[in-house]
C-alpha cells in the first residue's frame, strides 16, 4: 500500500512524498512541473495520489461547501470561488495549477467522488489533517512547520528524511491517503465541486480547540538511557528513562479521550493501557 503526496507551488513546482504502509519515506521529488506528473506519477506506483489544492471552482457563491464545513470546525482554508475570471488574479495561480494536477493524472487517477479512495486522486489540506490527527488547533507560540513536522513524528513518519516546508506538507499529504486507504477517512462538502479527505472516519460534534501546551520547538539531544516522552503531543521535547515524563502519562490520557470519539485506534490504546474511556464509549 503506497500514497502519494503533493504540494502544490507556483514559481517552485510540486514536490512529492510517497510513504508506505508503514509510513516509510519510500521517495521524493522536488520542483517538479505540473505537466510532468502524468510521467511521474505510474513511476511512484501509488495506490491513491492527494492533493493539496482544489480540483475545480466552486459550483456557486464565494466558496465551496467542504471549506464552510471545515470552518465550522474552527479549520481555516482559503475559499475556491464559482467565478472562472478569477484564475486571472495571481493569488488563485496555485488553484488553477492544482486543477490541472488533477486534469493530467485523470487517466490513471480519477477525481474521487464516492466510496473507496484507491485508484483515485483525493483532495487533501495538511493543516486539516495535522488538526485532526492531533485533535486540537496548533497552540500559539509554535510555528506550522515546526507543528507539522511533530505531527508526523507522533504518527510514525521520519520527518527528518524531509528537507522543506513543502516536503513536510507534502507527506502530510501522503499520510492522509494511507489513512483514506485505510478507510479512516471523513470527505464533507458536495462531491460535484470537490470534497477535503481528512483522516478521521468521524469528526467531533463541537469546533476543535487550540492546543493550550507552551510548545518548545528545539529538539532535545539524546542522552542514554533517555528517549523521547510517548505522550504523542508534537511540542513535547522531554526526555525521560520512563515510557512517559512525570504528569504527561495524563496528558496522554486526555490526548485519547479526545481522539476515541474519532475512531478505533484510541480506544484500543486505552484498554490496552487499562485507562478508563469516555462514558459513552463503554
Amino acid at each position: 500500500m503506497r500514497a502519494l503526496g503533493i504540494d502544490v507551488g507556483v514559481a517552485k513546482g510540486l514536490d512529492l512524498v510517497l510513504l508506505d504502509a508503514d509510513r516509510t519515506v519510500v521517495d521524493t521529488a522536488r520542483r517538479v512541473s505540473v505537466d510532468d506528473l502524468h510521467k511521474l506519477v505510474p513511476d511512484f506506483g501509488p495506490d491513491v495520489v492527494a492533493i493539496d489544492a482544489p480540483p475545480a471552482w466552486a459550483a456557486n457563491g464565494r466558496s465551496r461547501l467542504t471549506e464552510r464545513e471545515l470552518r465550522w470546525f474552527g479549520i481555516q482554508c482559503f475559499n475556491t470561488p464559482s467565478d472562472p475570471k478569477m484564475a486571472e488574479h495571481p493569488f488563485y495561480e496555485w488553484m488553477t495549477i492544482g486543477f490541472r494536477a488533477f486534469e493530467v493524472i485523470a487517466d490513471g487517477f480519477p477525481r474521487y467522488r464516492t466510496g473507496s479512495v484507491r485508484g483515485s486522486a483525493i483532495e487533501v489540506f495538511p493543516h486539516a489533517t495535522a488538526v485532526v490527527l492531533s485533535g486540537f488547533l496548533p497552540p500559539k507560540g509554535m510555528t506550522p512547520h515546526a507543528w507539522r513536522r511533530g505531527i508526523l513524528r507522533s504518527n510514525g513518519v521520519d520527518a527528518g528524511a524531509l528537507r522543506s516546508v513543502d516536503q513536510v506538507d507534502a507527506a502530510l499529504a501522503a499520510l492522509t491517503g494511507l489513512f483514506a486507504l485505510e478507510r479512516r477517512f471523513s470527505a464533507p462538502g458536495d462531491p460535484r465541486e470537490g470534497q477535503i479527505v481528512v483522516p478521521s472516519a468521524t469528526l467531533p460534534a463541537h469546533p476543535y480547540r487550540r492546543a493550550t501546551i507552551v510548545p518548545r520547538e528545539r529538539e532535545q539531544p539524546s542522552l542514554p538511557g533517555l528517549s523521547a516522552c510517548a505522550c504523542g503531543d508534537p511540542s513535547c521535547t522531554s526526555l525521560t528513562g520512563r515510557e512517559f515524563a512525570p504528569g504527561h502519562d495524563a496528558k496522554r490520557k486526555s490526548a485519547l479521550w479526545a481522539l476515541a470519539r474519532q475512531g478505533q485506534d484510541a480506544v484500543d490504546e486505552l484498554r490496552r493501557r487499562k485507562w478508563a474511556v469516555p462514558p459513552e464509549m463503554r
